[in-house]
């Protein structure tokens, strides 16, 4: 476990975001699965784990992903044979990336066998439990061995017709069903046409509509008639030769919100907006409404705390629950009682996120509390931040990103235990902290 101490510091400057992994991981699955080779722009190294399970998992199919330089070339996995012998992967702590090769490997009726860590094998599966059933597949868990790595293995091939999905838990599950089912085939093995049925409530459906704005650009052909009904049609069109993978807006949240505690830096390499399908964008809203000013200027983007001090908010974060303990920090600094609803889904994060959040904010001296629906975050803010405290992150990379912005305004040092953690989707965060003129040793 690697150890940080992250100092009473002023950040300035400029920090070029990482790609966004949940673009990455669909274009990397769309471009594996199609029929032409496909370059995905914008992929500096090094790349984060989360992106390098994806990878693993695409090359289990039989695809080839190479990098050269800040891109990389994906030719597709070569035709399925139903019945082919099982491979491994290995998905480190990605939970979309497991949720995504499910089905894909189901629509190649591959079997495999995923290698993943503890915190990983704690977050459900459950909505893959029916699917499973009616194809007549299996899903085997199996816990932890000596080389400290568990196993989730499947069997089954899913053929084209009508299945149904639980989108209530998460759209992971169902963005990877849209992209598998697009590439479905019947008894002969040839591509044919699918439906697919999410049911429930559909939670974090903006990034359902990544999903399928990435179809889209891949030449996928679906039809969404009423909410959850799609219609999947086999992919007659190549894959488009290049596509370029945005920046990351969950990663830049982190440091537009450092601009809401006072310590304002410029973000790069991010679509804006309006333009970006991705749903961690809604933080530009959400500092608007704190009373934060946008600057854009030559692609960059930041966020300015006015004279007159921040407005306490009362906001919905069904949609951007990865985003909520970096703005439940921002709400800490400003006076009066924010309020957070729909996070109760942080508890099948990384780690409890909800319990974390609650816990780090109160060892900063900040009063925080969950409100009886255990869906409700309160923030009573405006007194000083307080360091001075050690903290372990439970391999959870957010709440590592949360503690360096914390420290960075804190009245003496944090001391962090688990900053490894921040490989999982940041590797370079340490070092761009420290560009910006962050103390951390």
């Amino acid at each position: 476990m690697t150890t940080a101490v992250f100092r009473p510091c002023r950040l300035s400057g400029t920090a070029p975001m990482p790609p966004a992994k949940s673009e990455a991981h669909r274009a990397l699955l769309l471009a594996a699965l199609g029929n032409t080779p496909v370059t995905l722009t914008g992929f500096p190294p090094p790349l984060c784990n989360d992106t390098l399970a994806m990878i693993d998992g695409v090359r289990g199919m039989g695809a080839a992903v190479e990098q050269r330089g800040e891109c990389l070339f994906v030719t597709p996995a070569p035709r399925p044979t139903p019945g082919a012998p099982m491979v491994d992967c290995h998905v480190h702590a990605c939970a979309a990336a497991l949720r995504m090769l499910i089905p894909a490997f189901l629509v190649r009726g591959q079997s495999v066998r995923f290698w993943l860590e503890p915190t990983l094998f704690r977050r459900p599966l459950d909505a893959f439990e029916p699917l499973l059933r009616s194809i007549g597949g299996t899903m085997e868990r199996i816990p932890a061995g000596e080389n400290g790595l568990c196993q989730v293995i499947i069997h089954g091939w899913m053929k084209a017709g009508s299945h149904t999905i639980d989108g209530s838990g998460s759209s992971q599950f169902a963005s990877g069903l849209l992209i598998a089912l697009a590439h479905a085939m019947d008894d002969t093995c040839t591509p044919a046409p699918a439906h697919l049925t999410v049911t429930g409530p559909i939670v974090s459906r903006p990034y359902l509509d990544m999903t399928l704005s990435l179809m889209r650009r891949f030449a996928v052909g679906y039809r969404e008639g009423s909410e959850g009904e799609f219609d999947l049609t086999p992919r007659t069109g190549n894959s488009p030769a290049t596509v370029p993978v945005a920046g990351d807006w969950s990663q830049a949240a982190v440091l537009l919100c450092a601009g809401a505690v006072g310590q304002p830096v410029w973000v790069s390499n991010l679509l804006g907006s309006e333009a970006c399908t991705q749903g961690d964008a809604e933080i530009v809203n959400v500092l608007e409404k704190l009373g934060m000013t946008i600057q854009e200027k030559d692609g960059l983007l930041r966020a300015l705390r006015p004279a007159d001090g921040l407005s306490p908010i009362h906001i919905n974060c069904d949609n951007i629950p990865d985003i909520a303990p970096i703005i439940a920090l921002t709400c800490a600094t400003v006076p009066g009682t924010s309020v957070l609803d729909g996070v109760a889904r942080l508890r099948i994060k990384e780690c409890d996120r909800l319990e974390a959040t609650c816990g780090l904010l109160g060892s900063m001296g900040v009063s925080v509390e969950t409100a009886n629906d255990g869906d409700t975050l309160i923030v009573h803010g405006g007194g000083p931040i307080r360091g001075g405290f050690r903290a372990d992150v439970s391999a959870d990379h957010r709440m590592a990103m949360l503690l360096a912005v914390a420290g960075s305004i804190a009245d003496a040092p944090i001391t962090v235990h688990g900053v490894e953690s921040l490989n999982k989707s940041w590797p370079g965060f340490l070092g761009s902290y420290r560009q910006l003129g962050g103390s951390v040793e």
